[in-house]
């Protein structure tokens, strides 16, 4: 299924026969996908110009017919066309109260410069509704706006849990930004609208206490125009174009700005949930620790390059079977959240903790030397040992546990490494079970 936030996307045959339509279509003619299929373009849209011969791939204004009788304003325009004659078209909604029509008045008129942004609109439409993570939405921003405004360098800047970040582009700024002021890209995340900067001096009147038109002169820039990137309410990161030269803005620059952040914003939104989604699905649903998978992508992501000694600590549950045999799997299931929940009070918030399945769990952490990683092995091993009160007399559980550590400098590979603390592991439960063995890394 096609997808596009806020753009909708419909796909026609040579005979300009629907053969797909993407969600926002179906939602603004209120109705389903079959309703949809096999029928000819002109039921649902209106075209004052054909979508083929030389202005093809021109916008122009159309009306799209919901099932209700209700019209809706648009326009359209070819995205593609393939050898046999198949098109994809792009459709907005311009009515008074559409996004896209606040967030750019005007860039329906029928100057050429108000075609050609609209057509850049269009164009950046599908290919934020393409992108697949964060990264890419930032760098297709950079590229659509250098290339909207003409500018010298683009920066765009995104949040994340340390801060703001630059995410794509070039910072013209950066090296002749002031000691420890905020980072570039935090005055518009915080004012949370465009900002126009026609002459180094403009610089001054959007911060404080420090002399920002020195950085602008020092780095080459006369100009700037900033526009925050903003999905349903939330701020996510910040556009910066940046000039070489004088530089006037018409009244479509700020519009202009503010439709494409908000596109990327969008796109950024939706890599975030998609990701979200994707974290979620990854974890293991009796003890809601990571899987496998999961625990490699967060150790390659926190841990490793980080230079110092990673281990890893397999951990097997001793008599685990008999209390599911003796008591059911409820309660083995609910014995494995509380060794869940022991096993992240004896490790640290750095470390990664993960259920492989069945009754074992690992850890890996960077660790000082191997020293200290056998002790965090044994301190897993005593926390998950020590009595359970709703066991009845008779049952224990303990762990039989399996440590590998590889040195700072070398590149581990998590596949052995594992492999290593399994083997260990399995060497501590055949030497009777409550004990850690170290293994040797290969």
């Amino acid at each position: 299924m096609l997808r596009l936030s806020d753009c909708g996307l419909i796909s026609i045959d040579r005979d300009t026969v629907i053969t797909e339509v993407n969600p926002t279509i179906l939602e603004w003619i209120a109705t389903e996908p079959d309703a949809v299929i096999g029928r000819p373009l002109e039921t649902f849209l209106t075209l004052r110009m054909p979508l083929d011969g030389p202005d093809a791939l021109r916008p122009t204004d159309a009306t799209l017919h919901a099932v209700s009788g209700v019209v809706r304003p648009v326009v359209v325009g070819a995205v593609d066309r393939d050898d046999d004659g198949a098109q994809r078209i792009a459709v907005y909604d311009v009515s008074p109260r559409s996004v896209f029509a606040l967030g750019f008045q005007g860039a329906e008129a029928k100057s050429e410069r108000g075609r050609q942004r609209l057509q850049i609109l269009l164009n950046a439409a599908v290919g934020f509704g393409n992108v697949r993570s964060e990264a890419d939405a930032a760098e297709l921003l950079a590229d659509v706006a250098r290339r909207a405004f003409a500018a010298s360098a683009v920066s765009v800047h995104l949040k994340n849990d340390d801060g703001v970040a630059l995410a794509a582009g070039v910072n013209p700024l950066a090296a002749h930004w002031p000691a420890g002021y905020r980072p570039t890209g935090a005055t518009t995340l915080s004012g949370g609208r465009v900002l126009v900067v026609h002459t180094p001096e403009e610089a001054d009147d959007h911060v404080d206490g420090v002399a920002m038109s020195d950085t602008f002169r020092a780095a080459g820039v006369h100009a700037a125009l900033a526009s925050p990137m903003r999905s349903h309410g939330e701020t996510l990161g910040a556009m910066i174009c940046y000039f070489d030269h004088p530089r006037e803005f018409d009244q479509e620059a700020v519009p202009l700005a503010e439709a494409l952040t908000n596109q990327a914003a969008q796109a950024v939104a939706r890599v975030r949930l998609e990701e979200t989604i994707r974290r979620a699905a990854m974890h293991d649903e009796v003890t809601g620790l990571p899987s496998r998978r999961l625990v490699e992508e967060d150790v390659t992501r926190t841990l490793l390059g980080r230079g110092s000694p990673l281990s890893v600590i397999f951990i097997d549950l001793d008599g685990f079977k008999n209390v599911n045999d003796l008591l059911g799997h409820a309660a083995g299931d609910a014995l494995l959240r509380e060794v869940g929940q022991r096993l992240r009070g004896a490790i640290r918030e750095a470390d990664v903790l993960g259920r492989f399945g069945g009754d074992e769990f690992i850890v890996v952490a960077a660790v000082d030397d191997s020293d200290h990683a056998a002790a965090l092995a044994d301190r897993v091993r005593r926390e998950v040992s020590r009595p359970y009160p709703e066991l009845p007399l008779g049952l224990s559980v303990t762990a039989s546990v399996g440590v590998v550590t590889v040195g700072g400098g070398d590149a581990p590979v998590m596949d052995r490494l594992v492999r290593a603390a399994d083997h260990a592991m399995y060497a501590a439960k055949m030497a009777g079970g409550d004990r850690v063995e170290v293994g040797l890394a290969v």
